[in-house]
């Protein structure tokens, strides 16, 4: 090296020296760590988006470069007023201070999590995430999508089975399943649910034969602790379930305090494997929803039970097939006698079965007989405490219909907590929200439920209702007017739809847009409009304030519900609103809850949340 370039070399150290750039930059750098953390704490508390701590910490990094441009520039100056060791000193104190904040939002973040994870342990033991596994739905691997209901088949037995196990917590059905055709890292399901061990596996089919390969996965490493192949005849489907829920437990026993393979061993599901296949199909199908489906499905549960009569579970599936024609408004002949059969027979051969317990209750909610419904879905969730179906079934069929809207609250959160990744239990709770006035969460979970497949118009209320209550009465009639069938629209829907969100907006307006109202209920013919649109006019009329025809509406939809026994349930939910309170107030709505059959159940389990009940005295608010 020359004389020249050392000494350039030399000096530009020495001005860096001179100048302090190493401990300015130091010194920002510790501002900026401290900065960050205090950032994170306040954005957890105020729910603030994570885009503000990421496009802080780009502009931080941004800052480098200037604050080493201006400690070359005038850091000398600076060190006029800042000593070097008056600067070390406060680089220490703002990166001890950063490590306390960062000390206590990790505290708080451990906190919160171990709170949202309470209700989904009995326990508080160390060893209880080892001793937690989520089933997911074996994938498929036969070619044809038709046999999908094998692998979920397979699925399900082995979680119905290790759910029997001693000290083993095994997520529902309905939690694991959420996450089937999702591309969801395995670390972020174990989060979700509260597990520390993941079951996956693969299913094939040829002939008479059935392969399914299986691996257990620490859910923290991503690590495969065990996997194991199974090759036998289908007709040989029970023993592989037995088999492979037995290999699980000697796999866990470490953590299960000696729980025996053999505790993972119980009584097949069927008495035939055939029935059993039959049921998968039908199951399957009935996940569908259409009508054609749900009649297939019905097909299906008869074949089944043809070939093995004291199949509980077929009874109570096809009993749930039959309301779900109810709530859709299939027609079915006898739907709900038929499905209250099936449900008692099944629950004959099985009082343990939940799902059975849950549709005799909603049978028993279809008939206004809210103190069997309350009972049943008690019954179902002692049965099967786990299933977050029971506890969203329990908070719309009984709860909400039945004015306890902060209690149905509470059981979809339940529900919330243990299948998050559900759509249906995202909706759920935004109709929950949506009815407590809630409506900023209300919105946020419902575009939870749409980025997880639920459609639009599904949560379409959501919106409408949290529109009208922000005053945003322009944006609320468009909304409104969006949905309108084409009758409605035919008979001059848009136009009436204008005059009540103008009513909302100017009372002196509401005479008119009552009259409009009434005019399209007669053009309509009262007896032909839709039940939702039925729904829609009641809440309008008490809107502005005109309980008279809203009760009209009221009393041929409980009339059409009694005869067609297709009511009831979380039909009534909209009642509970607070636009209907008008509704509510009206001296008429004491008569309407008792036809209802709402007074005993309430003088029994507590009254609506709105309204005061003294002496069989309704009094709301």
């Amino acid at each position: 090296m020359t004389e020249s370039s050392t000494a350039a070399t030399k000096g530009v150290w020495d001005r860096l020296r001179e100048h302090k750039v190493a401990q300015w930059t130091l010194a920002y750098a510790a501002a900026a760590y401290t900065l960050l953390h205090t950032v994170e704490m306040v954005s957890e508390a105020m729910e603030w988006p994570h885009l503000i701590a990421r496009v802080l910490t780009l502009l931080l990094v941004l800052g480098i470069p200037v604050i080493v441009t201006l400690a070359w520039y005038h850091g000398a100056r600076a060190l006029r007023r800042v000593s070097g060791p008056e600067l070390t000193i406060i680089t220490i104190l703002l990166v001890i201070a950063g490590s306390v904040l960062w000390l206590i939002n990790r505290t708080s973040a451990e906190r919160a999590a171990s709170s949202a994870t309470a209700s989904a342990a009995s326990s508080a033991a160390p060893t209880a995430s080892r001793t937690a596994i989520a089933v997911m739905p074996f994938a498929n691997l036969t070619g044809d999508p038709t046999k999908d209901y094998l692998g979920d088949g397979l699925a399900e037995e082995v979680i119905n089975t290790l759910t029997k196990v001693p000290g083993l917590q095994v997520p529902a059905r309905t939690s694991s399943f959420a996450y089937k055709g999702r591309n969801t890292d395995i670390r972020q399901i174990a989060r979700d649910l509260s597990v520390g061990r993941v079951l996956e596996g693969s299913v094939r089919s040829a002939g008479d034969r059935i392969r399914v390969t299986a691996q257990l996965i620490n859910a923290q490493s991503g690590l495969h602790l065990w996997s194991q192949t199974y090759d036998k005849k289908f007709t040989d489907l029970f023993q592989l379930q037995d088999e492979l829920a037995r290999a699980i437990v000697q796999e866990l026993q470490v953590n299960l305090n000696g729980a025996p393979p053999s505790s993972a061993t119980r009584a097949p599901p069927a008495q035939s494997v055939d029935a059993y296949n039959l049921y998968l199909q039908g199951f399957s199908a009935m996940l569908q929803g259409t009508e054609q489906s749900l009649h297939l499905a019905i097909d299906l549960y008869g074949q089944a039970l043809a070939l093995d009569p004291k199949f509980a579970r077929a009874l109570a599936a096809r009993s749930r097939a039959r309301l779900t024609f109810l709530v859709r408004g299939y027609p079915l002949a006898n739907a709900r006698e038929d499905a209250a059969l099936d449900a008692q027979q099944a629950l004959a051969l099985d009082p343990t079965l939940g799902v059975a317990h849950q549709a005799l209750a909603n049978v028993s909610a279809l008939r206004s007989d809210w103190l069997q419904a309350e009972a049943s879905y008690r019954a179902a969730q002692a049965a099967d405490p786990n299933n977050p179906d029971l506890h969203s079934g329990y908070a719309m069929v009984v709860l909400a219909a039945t004015g306890r809207v902060r209690a149905a609250h509470a059981e979809g959160s339940a529900a919330y907590r243990l299948a998050p990744a559900s759509p249906n239990h995202l909706t759920v709770m935004a109709g929950l929200d949506s009815d407590l006035g809630l409506d900023a969460q209300a919105i946020k979970y419902a575009e939870l439920a749409t980025a997880l497949g639920i459609q639009p118009p599904s949560l379409h209320a959501i919106y409408l209702l949290a529109a009208t209550r922000a005053g945003r009465y322009t944006e609320a009639s468009q909304l409104a007017n969006d949905t309108l069938s084409p009758a409605m629209r035919d008979a001059g829907g848009t136009e009436a739809l204008r005059l009540v969100y103008s009513a909302l907006a100017d009372p002196s307006n509401k005479p008119a847009a009552v009259q409009a109202l009434q005019g399209l209920v007669k053009k309509l013919g009262i007896g032909s409009i839709e039940p939702a649109d039925r729904r829609d006019f009641m809440i309008d009329f008490a809107m502005l304030d005109a309980p008279g025809p809203a009760y009209e509406i009221a009393t041929l939809y409980l009339d059409e519900f009694e005869r067609s026994g297709a009511g009831g349930g979380a039909a009534w939910t909209f009642l509970w609103l607070p636009e209907m309170r008008s509704f509510r107030q009206d001296s008429r709505f004491q008569a309407f809850a008792t036809r209802l059959n709402l007074i005993g159940y309430w003088m029994k389990y507590g009254r609506p949340d709105v309204c005061d009940l003294t002496d069989g005295t309704l009094k709301c608010h």
